[in-house]
């Protein structure tokens, strides 16, 4: 059998399209645009949410440093005179604490 004979057979086998089934392609077309636009929506939601997380573990990064230093800082006489000083409303004894006349 020659190609050109197998063409042959093969353009008998496609019959043309009727309504329905056009009808049929739209509407598959249609669902698959609107998964696509879902998949695109969650796509974006995505991303904004770990946008929010990546942010927000910068932000604890940088208090967890900073709770470091206090601890580091808590031993020396430095430390514990800003403790003293800032919670406990300590002064050093040599400060002269001027208050205006009520």
């Amino acid at each position: 059998m020659s190609f050109t004979d197998e063409m042959r057979q093969f353009k008998f086998a496609i019959k043309p399209s009727s309504r329905g089934t056009i009808i049929a392609i739209a509407i598959a077309l249609v669902i698959v645009l609107a998964a696509l636009l879902v998949l695109h929506s969650v796509t974006l939601d995505a991303q904004n949410r770990a946008e929010q997380w990546r942010a927000q573990a910068q932000q604890l990064e940088q208090e967890n440093q900073a709770l470091e230093d206090k601890i580091d800082n808590l031993g020396t006489l430095e430390g514990i005179k800003d403790i003293a000083q800032e919670e406990l409303g300590m002064v050093d004894p040599d400060t002269v604490i001027i208050t205006p006349d009520k």
